[in-house]
C-alpha cells in the first residue's frame, strides 16, 4: 500500500457493482468529503454498490478529506471531480483515480496522472492478481453495469490483453 491515490466516485462505484474493491487495497485512498457525499446519496437510495463503498471504507478505516475547491477548475465538471483535483494539488499526490474524459484531461493539464477503473483493472492484470480470462470477463461485465468508454479505447485495451 504505497502509492498514495485521490479517489472519485466513478472508480468505486464500478469496483464495487464488480465486487472487486478489494483491488483498491494496493493504494493509500484519499477520497475527499465531497466524493463520499455522493456515495452517501446513492446509500440513501438503497443502492448496493454504495452500501458495499461506505463498509469498504470504513473497513480499511479511510477517513473523508475535506476540501476547498480550486476557482480555476471549470465548473462543468462535477464536484467529485473538481474535489479530487483539488485535494491531490493540495496534497500534493500525483495520481488521480478518475473516469471521465474530461476530469481526466484536466487532471493531465493540471500535472496530475489519471488513472480509471480500467487502469486499476490492467494494474491488478499486470500485478498477477487477475488473470488474462478474468480480466477480459470483467472489462466486458464492467460494460454490463453502465461504464461508458469509447470504442477505440476498448478495441486498444482488449488488443493490449491478448499480448
Amino acid at each position: 500500500m504505497d502509492e498514495r491515490i485521490v479517489c472519485n466516485a466513478s472508480p468505486l462505484i464500478f469496483l464495487a457493482k464488480l465486487d472487486k474493491l478489494s483491488l483498491l487495497d494496493v493504494y493509500q485512498l484519499l477520497v475527499p468529503a465531497q466524493v463520499e457525499a455522493e456515495i452517501l446519496k446513492g446509500a440513501k437510495r438503497k443502492k448496493q454498490d454504495a452500501a458495499k463503498i461506505t463498509d469498504y471504507l470504513h473497513a480499511r478505516n479511510i477517513k473523508p478529506e475535506k476540501v476547498v475547491l480550486l476557482r480555476d477548475l471549470p465548473h462543468s465538471l462535477g464536484q467529485g471531480e473538481r474535489s479530487v483535483i483539488s485535494l491531490a494539488l493540495r496534497e500534493p499526490v500525483k495520481r488521480v483515480l478518475i473516469d471521465e474524459a474530461k476530469a481526466r484531461a484536466i487532471a493531465r493539464f493540471k500535472g496530475l496522472a489519471p488513472k480509471g477503473t480500467l487502469g486499476v483493472l490492467w494494474d491488478a492484470y499486470k500485478a498477477g492478481t487477475v488473470g488474462r480470462e478474468d480480466l477480459e470477463s470483467l472489462t466486458l461485465d464492467l460494460i454490463q453495469k453502465g461504464y461508458r468508454i469509447k470504442e477505440e479505447v476498448l478495441v486498444e485495451f482488449l488488443r493490449a490483453m491478448k499480448l
